[in-house]
């Protein structure tokens, strides 16, 4: 089978796809390309070609995920996306991720558990805001769920919390600063009946 063409990535410059006869193609690595010697109008060999797809195009994409995952902690949607942004197919996507999985480089569990532990120590919200910003990294809800029943979540204490490391240094509340407090505790996600338990236990007594 002929090499119709190579086309390389616009976004990821060190990526490049090859393209050949009846709709067949792979993404690898610039440098891997150059190695295999593949080049326009080079005939692969039926042999040749699965060899290619079949270790080549996995050990590079499994390569690029580890890589990916050295910088910090991610999601298996996460890894999914860096991994079709370079270029490879999905085949080969679902193999990589399949395989993290396996040897625990992949989590989700851990990684949904270790969210909450991070943002409630360093930038503590609500539940439903720290659920929705899970779901924006693909974690599903049966995860993100089992996530906080471990957990275990105290909301009313989170929201008093933050009224008391932002606003101790108050001595008088009129309404202005009340209602300064509600945005605040909005902005991390509580609802109306937590703000006001939050801003009723807060406030000193008359």
């Amino acid at each position: 089978m002929k090499i119709s063409s190579i086309e390389f990535n616009e976004r990821i410059t060190s990526m490049a796809t090859v393209y050949l006869e009846n709709n067949v193609s792979f993404c690898l690595p610039k440098k891997r390309i150059q190695l295999l010697e593949l080049v326009e109008g080079k005939s692969l060999s039926e042999e040749t070609l699965n060899y290619i797809l079949d270790t080549e195009v996995y050990a590079s994409a499994k390569s690029s995920a580890v890589n990916y995952l050295a910088l910090k902690l991610r999601t298996s949607f996460e890894v999914r996306q860096k991994l079709q942004e370079m270029g490879y197919d999905e085949n080969t996507i679902e193999k990589v991720i399949g395989n993290l999985n396996e040897i625990n480089y992949i989590d989700d569990n851990n990684y949904a558990q270790k969210y909450l532990r991070e943002k409630t120590r360093l930038k503590p919200k609500s539940a439903r805001l720290l659920s929705m910003e899970l779901k924006q990294k693909g974690i599903a809800d049966e995860i993100i769920n089992n996530a906080f029943e471990e957990f275990e979540l105290d909301e009313g204490e989170v929201a008093l919390e933050l009224l008391r490391k932002r606003y101790s240094r108050h001595t008088a509340f009129d309404d202005k600063l009340i209602q300064k407090m509600k945005s605040f505790l909005m902005s991390r996600g509580f609802n109306y009946s937590q703000i006001s338990r939050a801003i009723s236990s807060f406030l000193p007594d008359e």
